[in-house]
């Protein structure tokens, strides 16, 4: 199965990390492309970046879906998903992390989501992600590390030592499990959940799983 992984921004600096991510992840059989758009936002922290992001999200994947059995909008807030469903049903499946996350995460029990929180516009997205998928009475708090997503690779120690202390104040709140809310965190559930010694959904984990599932029936 070919795998298309598009990152809704207009740059490639997290393409290459992205494909070795995904591709650890992924069967071995699987192939994986990562691609970024020609032009957009250069992160989804903002209203005005997620309706570029949609816009342009899905007339990319709209010119460039054949070829390929799957889709992943690499992106927490899924921009473009909706559109790209309705117009693709029947020819290509499409995922996105959120859904996929807390799909999984909800066989465990409550859920904490624990994102990026420079922007607070960023955090009130994501929850208006979980209300639209239904999952607002499962998920007990949403909260972020004091990055943003251009700031997650600039010191990983850091960023860890973040995702650490804002999990250990989630799980405060009850939840069973944390979801990490921003792709630009995926690799770094296994830590978290070896320090924690609770479930960590990684968003990259939980998509692709999901779409080679959906096209192994």
């Amino acid at each position: 199965m070919r795998i298309l992984v598009v990152n809704p921004v207009g740059h490639t600096m997290w393409d290459s990390v992205d494909l070795e991510i995904y591709r650890s992840y992924a069967r071995p059989q699987t192939e994986v492309i990562v691609k970024s758009l020609p032009r957009g936002p250069r992160t989804v922290e903002t209203l005005n970046a997620y309706f570029e992001a949609e816009r342009e999200t899905a007339n990319f994947v709209l010119e460039n879906y054949k070829g390929f059995n799957g889709i992943i909008i690499n992106c927490f807030l899924e921009p473009g998903i909706n559109v790209l469903r309705k117009k693709l049903r029947g020819q290509v499946i499409v995922v996105g992390p959120a859904e996929a996350s807390l799909s999984y995460a909800r066989i465990y029990g409550d859920i904490a989501v624990v994102s990026v929180g420079a922007s607070v516009e960023g955090l009130e997205l994501i929850r208006e992600k979980i209300r639209a998928l239904g999952f607002e009475k499962r998920v007990l708090s949403v909260s972020g590390i004091p990055l943003g997503v251009i700031d997650i690779d600039v010191d990983k120690k850091r960023t860890i030592e973040f995702l650490l202390a804002e999990s250990k104040k989630a799980l405060l709140s009850g939840a069973d499990v944390i979801v990490l809310g921003c792709t630009g965190l995926a690799g770094l559930a296994k830590i978290i959940e070896r320090e924690l010694s609770v479930p960590v959904i990684d968003p990259a984990w939980a998509s692709i799983k999901l779409l080679e599932a959906l096209l192994s029936r």
